[in-house]
């Protein structure tokens, strides 16, 4: 078993209420621990980014986190966006990335799972971005989590990585006891 549909889409006015705000990574230690290691992948995928972009950003920690860590002297154009309203970029990623510039590095922590076709956001993103960084949870295949569309294992990822036009370069696994993560950095 490598990818499996968990559930239909919702409705726009269903996405409304489940996505009313923006995500806080910091109410659960597994997604604390996820961010970290979502970071550190990134940094070490590209150290200098001139622009990173993230349409479905949560709470902008990764981001913001990699704006504020750079060791290098030219500025980083960071653009956030999300489903919740509270960016200058709100709605569905599946609309709003087609207004997506070049970017350096485009960050999909933790959404693929929760889109009807992530098959076309991600070639759309690679359409426009050089480096692309994601995560999704590990072969859960149950749809115990109510937002979920789709689950995978590392065969299932990589194969809608490649498919997509991305190729692999990093890929690390995120094990909390309360929940598995995998991380792909890919050009």
């Amino acid at each position: 078993m490598t990818r499996i549909r968990l559930r239909p889409a919702y409705s726009a006015a269903d996405l409304s209420v489940l996505y009313a705000v923006p995500h806080d990574h910091m109410r659960w230690p597994d997604h604390i621990m996820r961010v970290d290691m979502t970071i550190d992948l990134a940094r070490e995928l590209v150290p200098e980014p001139g622009v990173i972009a993230d349409l479905s950003c949560w709470n902008a920690a990764i981001g913001r986190t990699l704006v504020a860590g750079a060791t290098h002297m030219k500025p980083i154009q960071l653009i956030l966006g999300d489903i919740a309203p509270g960016y200058e970029i709100t709605g569905p990623i599946e609309e709003t990335v087609h207004d997506l510039p070049h970017v350096d590095l485009y960050i999909c922590s933790e959404t693929a799972e929760h889109l009807d076709d992530p098959d076309a956001v991600l070639t759309r993103i690679r359409e426009t971005s050089d480096h692309l960084v994601l995560s999704t949870p590990l072969s859960e295949f149950m749809p115990i989590n109510p937002e979920h569309y789709w689950g995978w294992d590392h065969d299932g990822v990589r194969e809608m990585l490649e498919a997509t036009g991305w190729e692999v370069v990093l890929q690390r696994d995120v094990l909390h006891p309360l929940a598995q993560f995998q991380i792909w950095g890919c050009s």
